[in-house]
C-alpha cells in the first residue's frame, strides 16, 4: 500500500494529544533483504498490539540493545493489516500514543509532522521469527514466515521495513482531509523530472493518470519501485529517481550483488542438478582464483580478482558454503529416508548433558460430592522418567587439486548428495531401530514386551492386525487404568511385506469394505528390515509420543565445516580440502503405549 499522508483539522483551542497513526511495518522486500508477505503480517498483528515504543539509535536498534526505561517514549495501540492494491503490499498500522506530549522526544515529532520531515526518521520492528532463505525475483533474501514475539518498536534513522508516521491524531472531533491527488500534468511533470529511462517514463505516466488516483507520495513511490528494478537488471547502478538534488543523493541505487555474490550463485548453480549453466568445476576454480596453472599456489593467483571473489573467505570456505547449501536444500528434498518423521516428536535440546523427560500418569473418574459433605482427596498420579543424550555423529570428505585439473564435475557434484544420503540413511535407521531392535526403555523391560501387552507373534494377515489394533486401544493409562481407546494409524514391514500389506486394505469387489479395508492404516515400508516376517503398528505421534527425537540447538539438518585450512603460499593443505559433515541428535522412547510388534517365528 502507497502512504496517504493526511493533515488534520484540528480546532486552534485543540491541545497536541502526543497521538499519531503509524505505520509499523510494510509487506515486501525491506532495506535489510527481509521478505515480509501479507499473510505473516496479518497473523502478527495480536503480537504487536501495547508493543512499546523506544527511541534509540540505529546501532543500538540492530544490537536490540537499549531497552531503558529513560528510552520509553509510548506504546503502539489499535493495531490492524491494511491490505495493498497488489499482493503482499499491505502493512501493519497502529496508533503511536506517547507517553508524555510534552517531551522533548514527542515534540520533536510534532514539529517534524508540522513541518512535512517525518521522511528523516522512522519505525523500525524489533522482533523473532522463523524465516526461510528464497529468492524474490531476481533478489536472494530472507522469507519471514511467522512472528514468535515483539519486543519492542523502536524509533529510528534508518527503518528497514517502512515503519513511518502517516498521521497526527488531534482531538475526537477532527475531520481528515481529503487526500490530495496530483492531476496528470502534475503526474507528467514529475515523471519526466526524473532521470528514468523514456520507456520507463512513458510507463508510470500511463499507470498513475485518469482514472487512477495518486498522491505525490503514491507516485514517488511507484518510481522508486521502478528505480529499483532497473537497477537490479542494470550495470551502471545509477538509475535516478525525481528531480530535486535532495531527492537524487538519496535515490541513488547501488548493484547490490557484489562479485563475491555472483562466485557464490555460479557455485551454487555447479551444485545444482536442475541448473545446467555452470558445468565446469574447473573454470569455476579459474574464474574465481585466476590460476591459469592450476597449481594451488597462491602467487600463480591474480590477487585482484581473488580478492573480490573471496572477499575474507578462502576458497574452500566459499566452496563450502556453496556445499553447505546444497546439502540443506538436498536433505529437505523428500526421500524413502524420511519415514522416520512419522514415528517421532522432536525437540530441540541445548547442550550434551543427559535431557529427563517425565510423563505423569492420569487421574480415576472424579467423585460425586453430596451436599454438605467435604471433597476428597483425588489419588495423585505417579510418574515414569526416560533420559537420553545427544550424540554427535559425522566424518569428512576430500575435495583434492587433481579433482578440480581434471574437471572431474561428476565426483565434485556428488559431494553433497552423497553425505546428505548418508546423513538421512543413519538419523532413519536411528529411528527405526527403536522398533527394528527393541531395546530396553525406562521402566527396565523391552519396549515391546508381554508386560506391555504389545507384543505379539502372528503373521501379518486381517486378523492379526485387528487383534494388534485392539491392543493399542486397549492400553490403560497410567495410574487411572483407563483405555487410551485411540488405534493405531501406521503399518511399517519390510519390503518383503509391502505388497501383502497394501492389499489388505484393498477391496476385490463391489461389497462393502471389510473392517480391516475400512481402518485404511499408512502402510511404510522400511527398506533396511532384514526379517522379512516381522511388522509393527504405531499412532499417530500426536495423539500417543513415543519416540522423542532431539536436535543440538533446534539444528534438524546437518552442518558442513571446512577442517584444513591454507596454510600460507598454497590454497590447499596437502593439495586437498577436507569437510566435515557433523549432525548432533539423540532419542529415547517416551510410551510404550502407542506402538505394537509381531516377532514372527
Amino acid at each position: 500500500m502507497t502512504d496517504t499522508l493526511m493533515a488534520m483539522q484540528t480546532p486552534q483551542e485543540d491541545a497536541y494529544k502526543g497521538r499519531f497513526k503509524v505505520r509499523v511495518i510494510r509487506a515486501g522486500l525491506s532495506g535489510n533483504m527481509n521478505f515480509y508477505p501479507d499473510e505473516t503480517l496479518k497473523k502478527a498483528v495480536p503480537l504487536f498490539e501495547g508493543v512499546r515504543v523506544f527511541v534509540k539509535s540505529d546501532n543500538e536498534h540492530l544490537k536490540s540493545q537499549g531497552k531503558d526505561v529513560r528510552n520509553l517514549i509510548g506504546r503502539i495501540v489499535d493495531v490492524s493489516f491494511s491490505d495493498g492494491q497488489s499482493p503482499d503490499t499491505g502493512q501493519i498500522e497502529g496508533t503511536l500514543e506517547m507517553i508524555d506530549p510534552t517531551a522533548p522526544e514527542s515534540q520533536k515529532l510534532k514539529s517534524a509532522w508540522d513541518r512535512k520531515m517525518t521522511d528523516l526518521m522512522g519505525l523500525s520492528i524489533d522482533a523473532k521469527g522463523k524465516s526461510t532463505v528464497g529468492k524474490i525475483g531476481r533478489q536472494r533474501a530472507r522469507i519471514i514466515t511467522d512472528f514468535s514475539a515483539v519486543s519492542s518498536v523502536d524509533l529510528i534513522v534508518e527503518p528497514g521495513a517502512g515503519g513511518q508516521v502517516l498521521n497526527l491524531i488531534e482531538s475526537n472531533g477532527a475531520q481528515e482531509m481529503d487526500p490530495q491527488y496530483l492531476n496528470d500534468e502534475d503526474v507528467k511533470a514529475t515523471v519526466n523530472a526524473t532521470r528514468l529511462p523514456l520507456v520507463a517514463k512513458q510507463k508510470l505516466i500511463n499507470q498513475n493518470s485518469s482514472p487512477s488516483q495518486v498522491t505525490s507520495d503514491d507516485l514517488r513511490e511507484a518510481i522508486n519501485t521502478e528505480a529499483d528494478y532497473l537497477a537490479s537488471v542494470s550495470d551502471s547502478g545509477k538509475v535516478k529517481g525525481l528531480g530535486d538534488d535532495a531527492y537524487h543523493s538519496n535515490s541513488r541505487v547501488q548493484i547490490l550483488e557484489s562479485r563475491d555474490e555472483k562466485v557464490s550463485k555460479m557455485l551454487d548453480a555447479f551444485f545444482d542438478p536442475s541448473d545446467r549453466s555452470v558445468i565446469s568445476i574447473r573454470e569455476c576454480y579459474l574464474d574465481i582464483t585466476g590460476d591459469r596453472t592450476f597449481s594451488g599456489i597462491l602467487r600463480n593467483c591474480d590477487q585482484a580478482r581473488l580478492r573480490e571473489s573471496l572477499g575474507s573467505q578462502s576458497f574452500g570456505d566459499v566452496l563450502g558454503d556453496s556445499i553447505s547449501r546444497r546439502l540443506v536444500a538436498e536433505y529437505n528434498n523428500p526421500s524413502v529416508y524420511d519415514v522416520w518423521q512419522n514415528l517421532v516428536s522432536i525437540v530441540p535440546v541445548n547442550d550434551f548433558r543427559a535431557q529427563e523427560r517425565t510423563r505423569f500418569g492420569g487421574y480415576g473418574d472424579l467423585p460425586k460430592v453430596l451436599e454438605s459433605n467435604p471433597y476428597t482427596s483425588l489419588s495423585s498420579p505417579t510418574d515414569e522418567k526416560a533420559t537420553y543424550s545427544v550424540e554427535k555423529r559425522g566424518g569428512t570428505e576430500d575435495l583434492t587439486l587433481e579433482m578440480i585439473t581434471n574437471d572431474d564435475v561428476g565426483a565434485v557434484q556428488r559431494i553433497p548428495t552423497k553425505l546428505v544420503r548418508s546423513a538421512k540413511r543413519t538419523l532413519s535407521k536411528f529411528v527405526l531401530d527403536f522398533l527394528k531392535n527393541n531395546p530396553v526403555v525406562y521402566d527396565g523391560v523391552t519396549l515391546f514386551h508381554a508386560t506391555h501387552n504389545n507384543l505379539g507373534t502372528s503373521a501379518l494377515d486381517a486378523a492379526s492386525v485387528a487383534a494388534g489394533r485392539l491392543a493399542i486401544k486397549s492400553q490403560p493409562e497410567k495410574d487411572s487404568g483407563e483405555k487410551i481407546g485411540i488405534g493405531p494409524r501406521f503399518l511399517w514391514v519390510p519390503d518383503e511385506l509391502e505388497e501383502e500389506a497394501v492389499n489388505l486394505f484393498r477391496r476385490n469387489t463391489e461389497q462393502d469394505k471389510t473392517f480391516i479395508q475400512s481402518l485404511s492404516l499408512d502402510v511404510i515400508p522400511v527398506w533396511y528390515w532384514t526379517d522379512v516376517n516381522d511388522w509393527c503398528l504405531s499412532t499417530d505421534t500426536n495423539d500417543v509420543p513415543v519416540i522423542e527425537l532431539g536436535f543440538l540447538g533446534g539444528t534438524e539438518e546437518p552442518e558442513i565445516f571446512v577442517q584444513d585450512s591454507p596454510t600460507s603460499g598454497s590454497m590447499f593443505t596437502h593439495d586437498k580440502v577436507t569437510y566435515k559433515i557433523r549432525h548432533i541428535y539423540g532419542g529415547t522412547a517416551l510410551d510404550y503405549r502407542g506402538v505394537y510388534k509381531s516377532v514372527v517365528a
